[in-house]
C-alpha cells in the first residue's frame, strides 16, 4: 500500500506541482486547502506525513500544527513546513516538534523530495 500524504495548501497551481512531483513516487495524495480542510481530512484518513503551508486564507498553518500536535491521534505524524516565511519566523513550530522538517519557497524539487524522504524516515514503527 503505498504512503498517503496530506498537502494542506491553499494555492492550486502549487497543490498541483506538490502532487506532480509525488505522483511520479506513487504516492496517495489527500488535498486540503486550509487548516480547517486538513482537520476534516484527519478525522477521514491517518496520513503518513503532512505538508504544510503556514500562510492560509482560514485557519493558518501555526493554529493547524498546533492542534494536532496537541492530540494523541496526530501528533507522531511527520510534518514539512513549506513557507515563504523565514525559519526564523516559524521557529516556535520547530520548538514544539523538533523533527518538524522546514523548506523554505521557493525550492529545488529534490530539495522537496529529500524533505519527503526525511519524513518518511520520522514515521512510528507500526506494531
Amino acid at each position: 500500500m503505498p504512503e498517503t500524504f496530506l498537502i494542506i495548501e491553499d494555492d492550486p497551481e502549487l497543490q498541483d506541482l506538490y502532487a506532480a512531483m509525488l505522483l511520479e513516487t506513487e504516492y496517495e495524495i489527500i488535498e486540503a486547502f486550509d487548516g480547517f480542510d486538513g482537520l476534516q481530512k484527519l478525522e477521514e484518513n491517518q496520513p503518513d506525513l503532512i505538508i504544510l503551508d503556514i500562510v492560509l486564507d482560514e485557519m493558518m498553518g501555526d493554529e493547524f500544527f498546533g492542534r494536532i500536535k496537541q492530540d494523541p491521534r496526530y501528533a507522531d505524524i511527520p510534518l514539512i513546513v513549506v513557507s515563504v516565511l523565514t525559519y526564523e519566523q516559524c521557529e516556535k513550530m520547530m520548538e514544539v516538534d523538533p523533527r518538524t522538517i522546514f523548506l523554505r519557497k521557493p525550492f529545488r524539487r529534490q530539495e522537496f523530495l529529500d524533505a519527503v524522504e526525511r519524513g518518511l524516515a520520522q514515521r512510528p514503527v507500526q506494531e
